[in-house]
């Protein structure tokens, strides 16, 4: 296996761990900010100095996890040789949505992140991704 693909399985198998403990990964909400990040920062390859500090889970820890878990993937995402050969937009999204993003346990990747045909537009994320959340007690 590639080592793209190898990071995007290993982003999958992190977000299944987080999902243990923070059952509320695979919401619609959490999924959609998720897909809306690594459209930005991994599909269109935009600046990542400004970071998401929000995805919706229920805590700040929650938060933090899934902002670790995506960070990660974009320093070994960087970090390929395979990266500079794949163009932003469609094809670094079929990169995310390969038959090879898949966890052990069979999990897809749009049980975590959702399916597009197409890249969303090369656009800022919104500003309440990078604000702290209403977190439920």
């Amino acid at each position: 296996m590639k080592s793209l693909e190898r990071a995007v399985v290993a982003l999958l198998e992190k977000l299944k761990r987080i999902a243990l403990e923070h059952e509320e990964v695979t919401d619609t909400d959490v999924r959609e900010s998720m897909h809306l990040a690594l459209n930005c920062y991994f599909v269109w390859g935009q600046d990542r100095s400004r970071f998401p500090r929000s995805f919706g889970m229920f805590s700040a820890e929650g938060d933090l996890l899934i902002a670790r878990a995506i960070r990660e993937f974009l320093d070994a995402a960087e970090q390929s040789s395979e990266i500079s050969r794949i163009p932003v937009g469609q094809a670094r999204l079929d990169v995310l949505q390969a038959e090879s993003a898949v966890t052990a346990d069979g999990m897809l990747y749009d049980e975590f992140i959702g399916h597009r045909d197409t890249p969303l537009p090369a656009e800022p994320l919104p500003e309440h991704m990078f604000a702290d959340g209403d977190y439920e007690e």
